[in-house]
């Protein structure tokens, strides 16, 4: 693992730090009703880890339709220079995500990005799917979604490292309610409900907006 810094940014990934998510994006691959799991989760009758990893088995495309999927996904503009004046600066980087640590490597290895990433691991095969595994053996793990965000951000704080936390989605809202609202960064659905809830936050469109923010505190 790598060096952590004194003060972290705990961000997710799909939407966050892309401006698509990946589940989204797939379902445009594949027939109306692989869409339904979703639907469940969304109604409470199946977990978010279960409504994705079924998903993600249906997608049956070749390499290169999965490296134009990703693509499409739209990562942040100059992230890799983002994330260098974070560190600049004395923050370390880690992605929590309860997607799949697949296509996140496959995408930062692009950008030579260098973060330490918790995601639940999985395996593309060509025209067969993306197979998604729970993370039985991370210290992360939680049934609902894979990985456990809010354990994460948990264990840093304990530690009394400075942490902050970014998000778009539902998973998002338990983790980021632990930060100080300075340090607490939404857009979509989870501005939304932190708007609804009346709980103070900074909301964003851009990831980079967080950098400038987190950056401006020693500039």
């Amino acid at each position: 693992m790598n060096k952590l810094h004194h003060k972290i940014l705990v961000s997710d990934f799909d939407g966050t730090m892309t401006k698509h998510d990946f589940f989204r994006l797939a379902l445009t691959y594949l027939p109306p009703e692989t869409a339904e799991p979703w639907t469940r989760y969304e109604r409470g009758l199946t977990s978010h880890f279960d409504a994705l990893q079924e998903i993600f088995s249906g997608l049956q495309i070749l390499d290169r339709e999965l490296d134009e999927l990703l693509t499409d996904m739209q990562i942040e503009p100059g992230l890799s220079k983002q994330w260098e004046r974070l560190q600049t600066d004395g923050w370390s980087l880690v992605i929590a995500s309860a997607g799949c640590a697949f296509y996140i490597e496959r995408i930062l290895r692009r950008i030579g990005g260098n973060a330490i990433i918790y995601a639940n691991p999985g395996e593309f095969v060509p025209e067969i799917g993306l197979f998604m595994k729970r993370p039985l053996h991370s210290q992360f793990y939680h049934p609902e979604t894979g990985i456990d965000k809010s354990a994460i951000v948990k264990q840093f704080l304990d530690s009394g490292c400075t942490t902050a936390f970014a998000g778009d989605g539902r998973p998002d809202l338990a983790p980021a309610l632990l930060v100080e609202p300075k340090y607490r960064f939404a857009k979509g659905w989870l501005a939304d409900e932190l708007e609804r809830l009346a709980v103070p936050f900074i909301r964003f469109e851009h990831w980079g907006e967080i950098v400038d923010i987190l950056c401006q505190e020693v500039e």
